[in-house]
C-alpha cells in the first residue's frame, strides 16, 4: 500500500470515529500508560499537543506534570528548510500559538532542550506498520528529528485502526521502539 493510500484509509477511520469512542480510546490509552510506563524512570519527557485526529494528550500531559515530570513540547523551526523540531519546557501558565500547520506550540523563545536529553519521547503518527515504522502527515519533522535517537526512547501513541500490515517504507522513515494503544503496550515488534 502506498503512503497516500495508508493515510486515506486511516483518515476514513477517524472520520467514522464518534466522539464517545475516541474519548473511550483516549481514556484507555491513559490507563495503559499509567499501568505499563514506569514514570519513576523519567525526569524529562517530550510530548505534544494533539490534533483532533490524534490520541488526546491533554490528560496524559496533566498526569505527567502532576507526577513531577518535566514536559517538553515541539516547536517548528523558523527556517522552513529546517526539518528538525525544537523541544521547549511546558508550563501550564505559558501562552501557546498556532504554527503554520495550525498546531499549538510554545510561543516563548526560550532555549530549547537538546532532544538527546529527553528520557522518553511521545510520538504521534498517522499510521504504523507491524514492524513499528511510523507514517506521519508527510512533513518529515519527526523522521528528521528522531533520526539519531535510540528508538527505544520513542513511544508511539495510537489506536488499533492505525496499525496497518504494510505500507511503503523509505530509508528516512523512523521505526519506533514502543507503541501504546487502547489494547495495550508493545515493544519493538507486534
Amino acid at each position: 500500500m502506498t503512503k497516500k493510500e495508508a493515510r486515506n484509509l486511516v483518515n476514513k477511520c477517524f472520520a467514522n470515529l464518534s466522539a464517545k469512542e475516541k474519548k473511550n480510546f483516549d481514556d484507555r490509552i491513559l490507563s495503559n500508560f499509567i499501568k505499563f510506563v514506569d514514570t519513576k524512570k523519567y525526569k524529562k519527557i517530550g510530548s505534544y499537543f494533539s490534533l483532533q485526529n490524534e490520541v488526546n494528550t491533554v490528560y496524559l500531559n496533566d498526569y505527567l506534570t502532576k507526577a513531577g515530570i518535566q514536559i517538553f513540547l515541539p516547536k517548528l523551526p523558523k527556517d522552513k528548510n529546517n526539518k528538525k523540531l525544537n523541544f521547549f519546557k511546558y508550563l501550564k501558565t505559558d501562552k501557546f500559538t498556532k504554527n503554520r500547520f495550525g498546531i499549538l506550540e510554545p510561543s516563548k523563545n526560550m532555549n530549547p532542550l537538546d532532544i538527546n536529553e529527553l528520557d522518553l519521547i511521545l510520538v504521534p503518527f498517522r499510521a504504523i506498520n507491524k514492524n513499528l515504522y511510523r507514517l506521519g502527515f508527510g512533513g518529515g519533522f519527526y523522521d528528521n528529528s528522531l533520526a539519531e535517537i535510540n528508538s527505544n526512547k520513542c513511544l508511539g501513541l495510537g489506536y488499533e485502526f492505525q496499525i496497518l500490515d504494510e505500507f511503503d517504507i523509505e530509508p528516512h522513515d523512523f521505526k519506533l521502539g514502543r507503541l501504546l494503544t487502547p489494547e495495550g503496550y508493545f515493544k519493538n515488534a507486534l
